[in-house]
């Protein structure tokens, strides 16, 4: 059995939806972070997805490009990591809320 193209954008849209709720509901950084780190996997999905339905060829382009985006946000990850460790060290805790308290 094979999946379509359609498989791959509907798991890339919930993926997504879950990402946009886990921002939007979520006071605990960390659980923010992750909740970011699925919304930059969901377009990476339907990008493999749609290169693999299309059938380039044996080097599909859109897998390099999925690895490239995948670095990128593992970088933006790592940034996102240090930022909170640093609101813990200048707070004493790690709340979406501190950040309002912050002076240069």
């Amino acid at each position: 059995m094979s999946v379509g193209p359609e498989a791959f954008a509907v798991l890339s849209a919930v993926i997504f939806a879950i990402g946009i709720f886990g921002v939007l509901a979520r006071r605990n950084p960390l659980g923010v972070a992750i909740a970011i780190g699925l919304l930059f996997a969901a377009p990476v999905i339907a990008l493999v997805g749609f290169t693999h339905a299309i059938n380039v060829g044996p080097i599909a382009f859109g897998d390099a490009l999925a690895a490239f985006a995948i670095v990128v946000a593992s970088c933006v990850s790592c940034l996102g990591f240090a930022l909170i460790v640093l609101l813990w060290r200048r707070t004493g805790r790690a709340d979406v809320d501190a950040l309002g308290d912050l002076e240069a």
